[in-house]
């Protein structure tokens, strides 16, 4: 190893500069060579490195609870705050290592311990060590100093330092002062980290933007203690309770698996599994199954960390430099190339660029070389030298301009610490100055929660809309507060703030957004009390703080016991915005708890550069904000006051209720006039009725470009999501706001001239009778979903054959492969009538009609129900589904027929074009043709198919140029498969 790692740091030299242009994704880049040819792509490397890191955090965990046997007190006494707490320290622990590998790797730690490459080189130790010494390596503790001293070196570093980022100590004292990681434990967390099957990890090949896939990588784990004695399983490292599996029977054993673990065992291990009667022969028959990352069984009361849901419930991923690089090129360029003039160096640095959700910075790292590259332009252009830098030697150009870009036009917010660190310190890799101090961005990049906040102009009058606890007048108050004592901390183990589950819909959801400010929030009358004003001053910006955060702080305040007779009513406003600066005050200080919990972000405050000065905001808004859906299936929990106030506060919060929606108003207020957005959401957002209210919010502060970019399906690694780039220039206030637009215009390159014309010709024809088509699927809950059985023959009590998608095929009712105990099921379970009504079955679960006759047998919710009616026979309609011209109508039309996961939606059946009158003579001709070929539930011939795509390609008045586009669209889309 001694001979390699002078490689793995030789080839760490650079950082690699591509153009901006999108790429789609399984391009060149993502999953061939190396740059140099010789291994794996920047993109292989850290999904090589990311998934060696998620075990090495495991090795953490366990080297943590072996020099604290309690485990920290077993996560301060198993609440989920220590456990949170805890897994933030063994994060930040591994990517502490993961940053001085990167940055070692770049010639960026001269200086520190020594120089060069000091992780490697005590890698190389280790492994001496272990071949010298084996298990002994297990009872020693002196390699983690080195680590510690590395860290203090790399803190100290310069003007100013790093307290508060990911280098400081004080961030997570439990891990400091002691040797809490063995030598052995170390040795195997390098190891995880520098090799990848015997060969070094090339770090050559990572960018600044892979730590941020690598700590998505890590926060994806919860940390739990292990309620019984269990065991981690493959293919998805899920740990299961093996005492809690033993105590059900056999067959639920193998159920429980397949739905816990994603786990589907053999004929032989599966009976093994059943048969088990001890932990011991459980853990035995599931050994090969066990997980690398912890082939041990754990032990009861043991920490350990499970595959969960905190990363989709953040709704934060990892987003493609192809994207980054387009989205920001996209945003930047009109604000660059404005009047057909290059820009001035001036010009340049004077760009106030944001992301309000900057994760680990991939977008305004991005920003920072597309700016660069520009101010370079500009100073050559005008023949200027660029500024010197603070000391000697002289920076070439590109370095020097993305120092200066990355401190004069760079801003961002996140609401995790430890992102706001990663952007930090991204940015400070990207610059490649080693002169400047790790602390160097600390006023541009903030930690706050972007979407709650106030402004200045709000804080004179009371929040009539506010939650605040009923009032029996001010006498009670002035008691409360002289029986208050100081406020106590936050109880310890407190439920975090998101654990409650959202409101069920009320009245309130058919309000409109209130008048007001730019945000449609409401706005405090001009010449309001007179105290709040002097709250706000002219003081140090400590005195606007105070108040805006006193004022916000009314949207959360307790509503009931002592705390809640503090709060203000209209009469008492002023005296308790005149004492919110007061320390001893306890309405001061609890609105000063208030505020720290929440990290109310106030823009104003946060960013006087760019809201000090005439047409305040900034130039640009960018990012991937975290996509989170507050209704639906995949709803995600909010907290009821949360709620109430983005109802009150965001027109955009209505509708499809979204965390990504309000990021889309939010961005779009906080533009000066001609400002730029660009940001990355689900294509849903341009098209989908539910989302009317968030392009309406924005539409009334911005103009939408002509040709919006869509990025696919599979364009984040993990998510199958259809996600787009939305751009668009802010408008002055005084322009006319054009009406709203019913969807946002995203490019279609994949259409040609014919193609469009039939398209265009089609859509304007009258839709088939809406009463053709309805929903009769049961509809079924987690609950009913055990009461169903896949089996081909009954079984009591699961006696009832019911059919689902995937047994719908073209022409072909399949028999039903599962059985429900109709007694047993919760949901309503239609009656035999309303099963033999319906006349065509249609599967749901598929990109384009795919229709079979119905025999009255009942089925799933991913079955749509087809009818009859005077014009239309069922024999008739059958053959317009399943024909080659209503499916590519079908197809590309609808943008999520295209993208997303399959699925035929009721809306787009009902807009399905009925044939012109001339056409509609030849209905008769499919209804002989669906009569001979229905009943027979026998599939359709490759003639008889040519016969039906012919009569619908003339009941629709189709050219031949139009009758081949069709035809080569059909030959290159195959059906789907049985099985679905």
């Amino acid at each position: 190893m001694s001979s390699e790692c002078p490689q793995l740091s030789a080839a760490l030299g650079r950082d690699r500069e591509r153009g901006g242009a999108f790429a789609p994704r399984g391009a060149a880049r993502g999953t061939g060579a190396s740059l140099d040819g010789s291994g794996p792509s920047a993109d292989g490397v850290a999904r090589q490195l990311r998934d060696q890191a998620q075990g090495a955090l495991g090795e953490v965990l366990r080297g943590f609870q072996a020099a604290d046997p309690q485990g920290g007190d077993v996560a301060c006494a198993g609440s989920a705050e220590g456990r949170r707490r805890l897994r933030a320290g063994l994060v930040s622990a591994l990517m502490r290592l993961i940053f001085l590998l990167y940055a070692e790797a770049r010639g960026l730690l001269a200086g520190a311990e020594g120089g060069g490459a000091p992780l490697a080189r005590l890698f190389e130790d280790l492994q001496e060590e272990r071949r010298r010494q084996g298990d002994d390596l297990e009872r020693r503790h002196g390699a983690w100093a080195r680590i510690a001293a590395l860290f203090r070196a790399l803190r100290d570093r310069g003007p100013g330092s790093a307290r508060g980022g990911l280098c400081d100590p004080d961030a997570h004292a439990f891990l400091e002062g002691r040797p809490w990681l063995s030598d052995g434990a170390l040795h195997r967390v390098l190891s995880a980290l520098l090799v990848h099957d015997g060969v070094p990890l090339r770090y050559g090949e990572l960018e600044v933007e892979h730590l941020g896939t690598l700590y998505e990588g890590l926060i994806a784990f919860d940390l739990e203690i292990a309620e019984g004695e269990s065991m981690a399983l493959l293919p998805s490292h899920i740990v299961v309770d093996l005492e809690a599996l033993l105590a059900l029977p056999g067959r639920d054993r193998l159920a429980r698996l397949e739905e816990a673990a994603d786990l589907k065992l053999g004929a032989r291990p599966a009976a093994r599994v059943a048969a088990a009667g001890s932990v011991a022969e459980l853990s035995q028959a599931l050994a090969r199954r066990a997980s690398p990352r912890h082939p041990d069984r754990i032990a009861r009361g043991a920490l350990y960390l499970q595959p969960g849901q905190l990363r989709r419930r953040a709704g934060s991923y990892y987003t493609p430099r192809e994207i980054t690089s387009h989205v920001v090129e996209r945003t930047l360029s009109p604000l660059l190339d404005r009047d057909s003039r290059p820009a001035a160096p001036a010009d340049v640095l004077a760009l106030a660029v944001c992301d309000p959700a900057m994760g680990s910075g991939a977008f305004l790292v991005e920003a920072c070389r597309q700016l660069a590259a520009r101010l370079v332009e500009a100073w050559q252009s005008a023949g200027a030298a660029p500024p010197l830098a603070r000391a000697e030697p002289p920076q070439p150009p590109l370095a020097r301009a993305m120092a200066l870009v990355a401190e004069r036009c760079l801003h961002g917010v996140d609401l995790d610490p430890l992102a706001v660190d990663l952007a930090r310190l991204s940015l400070w890799l990207v610059v490649q100055d080693a002169r400047l101090p790790l602390s160097f961005l600390d006023g541009k990049l903030r930690c706050g929660d972007s979407l709650i906040g106030a402004e200045r102009a709000e804080v004179g009058g009371f929040p009539a809309a506010a939650r605040l606890p009923g009032r029996s007048g001010e006498r009670q108050t002035r008691r409360a507060l002289l029986r208050q004592a100081p406020l106590p901390p936050r109880p310890e183990g407190a439920p975090p703030e998101d654990a409650e589950v959202a409101p069920r819909a009320g009245p309130e959801d058919a309000e409109v957004a209130p008048r007001g400010g730019p945000e449609g929030a409401e706005v405090a009358p001009r010449g309001g009390p007179k105290g709040a004003e002097r709250a706000l001053g002219d003081g140090p910006e400590g005195a606007d703080q105070a108040a805006l955060d006193a004022w916000m702080a009314l949207w959360f305040w307790p509503p009931a016991g002592e705390l809640a007779a503090l709060a203000p009513a209209p009469a008492t406003f002023a005296r308790y915005m005149a004492a919110a600066r007061e320390p001893a005050d306890p309405r001061a200080a609890l609105s000063r708890r208030i505020a720290e919990e929440r990290r109310f972000l106030h823009w104003e405050l946060a960013f006087p550069g760019a809201f000090d000065r005439p047409e305040p905001g900034f130039d640009a808004v960018i990012g991937n904000p975290p996509w989170v859906a507050y209704v639906g299936r995949a709803a995600q929990p909010i907290a009821p006051e949360v709620f109430h106030l983005h109802l009150r506060r965001n027109p955009a919060f209505h509708g499809y209720r979204s965390l990504h929606g309000l990021f889309v108003h939010r961005a779009a207020s906080l533009l000066r006039p001609g400002g730029r957005l660009g940001l990355v959401i689900p294509t849903s957002v341009s098209d989908l009725d539910g989302y009317g209210p968030t392009r309406r919010a924005h539409d009334a502060l911005c103009a939408v470009d002509s040709d919006l970019p869509s990025f696919g399906s599979d364009a984040f690694d993990g998510v199958f999501q259809p996600c787009m780039g939305l751009l668009s220039t802010r408008l002055a206030p005084a322009a006319p706001r054009a009406a709203a637009i019913a969807s946002w215009p995203l490019a279609r390159s994949d259409l040609d001239v014919v193609s469009r014309r039939l398209l265009e010709r089609l859509g304007a024809l009258p839709p088939l009778p809406a009463a053709l088509f309805g929903e009769r699927g049961f509809q079924t809950t987690a609950e009913d979903a055990e009461r169903i059985r896949r089996a081909d023959t009954p079984e009591p009590p699961y006696s009832c054959p019911i059919r689902e998608g995937a047994d719908v095929g073209e022409l072909i009712a399949r028999a039903p492969r599962h059985h429900v105990d109709r007694a047993g099921v919760k949901g309503r379970f239609r009656k035999d009538e309303d099963w033999k009504a319906v006349r065509l079955l249609i599967r749901q679960t598929a990109r384009y009609p795919i229709a079979a006759l119905s025999d009255g047998l009942p089925f799933r919710n991913s079955i749509l129900a087809g009818f009859s009616d005077a014009t239309w026979s069922e024999f008739a309609l059958l053959c317009y589904l399943n024909s080659s011209p209503v499916r590519w109508w079908h197809y590309t039309r609808h943008r999520d027929a295209r993208e997303g996961m399959p699925q035929v939606k009721i809306a787009h059946l009902r807009a399905i074009p009925a044939p012109p009158p001339a056409g509609a003579a030849l209905i008769a001709a499919l209804d002989a043709l669906g009569r001979e070929l229905g009943p027979a539930n026998a599939g359709l011939p490759a003639d008889a198919r040519r016969h039906l795509d012919g009569t619908v390609a003339s009941m629709l008045e189709m050219t031949e140029e139009e009758r081949g586009c069709v035809a080569r669209w059909a030959a290159a889309t195959p059906l789907p498969r049985p099985d679905g």
